[in-house]
């Protein structure tokens, strides 16, 4: 697990990068950190009109993810976006409470204590399952749904299971970053290699977290704790995103939810990998906002 001296030279620098460029794009879309009581952090902006978006991250991101996005939306729009349990700034947990319900419960927490009463729920990967749970346990809460490279309503019964005690691609070793980038991200994002190889190394310095924390998602599939399998249920309007390129997560799973939630429709985007909101930030703040138009028009 030794890296040369260039390398570790391009993660300090990536570092120092991000850090700044963090602080950059927070102020110029006006999002500021916040804390729940019980140690969830969040970042956030009020809305002048319409629907707030908030944003669920993946497996091993955070909150940081979705700030180009969120940039390039109206600042009228509300956002918010939360650091799940284990990750980012907020608290650590034991393997019980990492389930999909649990972090589920954290992002209503969240909205709780940023006085958002409804809201489109923007969750990736990992995160569209905790949105679906969500939209599924408390309707009331959930005006809409944006899907992104969402895992299914299968994923506790997938192969995924056996990344639970073995290798886990999720989770890259310090010499497999670059391999790493290859298959999560087509495009790179517009931040630069030196931040990209940064974001991940952090990512495989927490591996003994991260399996740990993984496990618990995908062990505590039992209703209500995992991701809901009868979509049925989840009335609200719904949008599902798809790379063309996504090397994680099949498109064959977002056509399956597409099939399964009532009033869901599908976007596809070619050239684009499994971080959408990454790759293509401006045109994800596009399709964002016109669908939160819509869901407004509709309700």
């Amino acid at each position: 697990m030794t890296t040369n001296w260039r390398t570790d030279l391009e993660v300090t620098l990536g570092g120092v990068q991000l850090r700044a460029m963090e602080r950059a794009v927070s102020f110029a879309a006006r999002l500021e950190i916040a804390r729940t009581d019980d140690g969830v952090v969040y970042t956030s902006r009020p809305g002048r009109r319409g629907l707030p978006v908030t944003c669920v991250h993946g497996f091993g991101g955070d909150k940081e993810a979705w700030i180009l996005m969120a940039a390039m939306m109206p600042r009228a729009r509300g956002v918010a976006a939360i650091d799940l349990l284990g990750h980012g700034a907020s608290i650590d947990v034991p393997v019980d409470r990492a389930s999909v319900r649990h972090q589920a419960e954290a992002v209503l927490r969240v909205m709780d204590h940023a006085g958002i009463d409804r809201t489109i729920v923007v969750g990736n990967s990992m995160g569209g399952g905790i949105a679906l749970r969500l939209a599924q346990s408390y309707p009331a809460r959930v005006a809409g749904l944006v899907l992104v490279a969402s895992v299914g309503r299968d994923i506790h019964e997938s192969a995924a299971q056996s990344w639970v005690d073995g290798e886990n691609p999720l989770i890259p070793r310090v010499e497999d970053v670059d391999k790493f980038m290859a298959i999560a991200l087509e495009r790179p994002p517009p931040v630069g290699k030196a931040v990209i190889r940064h974001v991940i190394m952090q990512r495989a310095k927490k591996a003994d977290q991260l399996h740990r924390l993984f496990k618990g998602f995908m062990t505590n599939g039992d209703e209500p704790n995992g991701v809901p399998r009868d979509l049925a249920q989840i009335t609200c309007p719904a949008l599902v995103i798809h790379g063309e390129q996504d090397r994680i997560i099949s498109k064959e799973v977002g056509l399956d939810l597409v099939a399964a939630l009532p009033r869901s429709e599908l976007v596809v985007l070619r050239g684009v990998g499994h971080g959408p909101h990454l790759e293509a930030p401006r045109m994800m703040g596009r399709i964002l906002e016109r669908f939160a138009e819509r869901v407004e028009r509709s309700t």
